[in-house]
């Protein structure tokens, strides 16, 4: 009973030690920061033949909205382990305007040519927005506590997803979704690494990899249309 009221005890101060470094508040702090240090994209002009709009965005002006969640905690007598995530949304805004400013980039080179004439209306419907810092900790009770911890970063599975409709004399001549799947991008952090650091270096990939989704977007939009 005493080495379990022990452990007890040390399993809270360690997990109080071991996730307060990292909470909701501070992740979504830190977005906000590097969000506002970067150089947004420049908006592109609208173009009268391309119209882009989006059932996902809305009036919210928060960068990101964080929660934290502990699970699947393992307490036994000499070990205990739990997950312990902080799940990041980001405003839909954010990767949406990146979409919009590439594919408008390149619409008066292909895209023009290729309708000949005709409107093109896109929506889109799904844009991935999520990451979670995933934190797998492990205690060992053997006279002292000793714990250690795998933490990684990764983007919640999401896809791309936009419908479009070509539009002649304002009449539907063809319509389509197209899906472009989003990268695996888990990143495992090192002993030393800085949380911070990963966040920043996390999303500078991801909105390359918005970027990129978007190319391919189009790509395949040319092939359909």
């Amino acid at each position: 009973m005493t080495i379990l009221k022990t452990n007890v005890k040390l399993f809270i101060i360690c997990t109080s030690i071991l996730t307060s470094c990292l909470t909701a508040k501070k992740v979504d702090k830190q977005v906000a920061k590097l969000y506002s240090e970067k150089q947004q994209p420049q908006k592109k002009k609208q173009i009268d033949f391309i119209s882009i709009t989006s059932i996902l965005t809305s009036t919210d002006n928060q960068t990101s909205t964080t929660e934290t969640k502990t699970s699947n905690v393992l307490p036994l007598l000499f070990y205990w382990s739990w997950d312990y995530k902080n799940t990041c949304t980001l405003n839909p805004q954010i990767p949406i305007n990146n979409f919009t400013t590439t594919v408008l980039g390149i619409a008066n080179k292909r895209l023009k040519e290729k309708l000949n004439g005709q409107k093109l209306e896109l929506s889109v419907d799904k844009i991935p927005n999520k990451f979670a810092f995933d934190d797998k900790a492990h205690l060992i009770f053997i006279i002292d506590a000793f714990g250690w911890d795998n933490v990684s970063i990764k983007a919640e599975k999401a896809d791309l997803v936009v419908s479009y409709k070509v539009l002649n004399n304002n009449a539907e001549s063809k319509t389509g979704i197209i899906t472009i799947p989003y990268y695996d991008d888990k990143k495992n952090l090192g002993m030393f690494t800085s949380w911070k650091k990963a966040t920043s270096d996390y999303l500078d990939q991801y909105d390359a990899n918005i970027i990129s989704m978007s190319k391919l977007f189009v790509e395949k939009l040319m092939k359909e249309i």
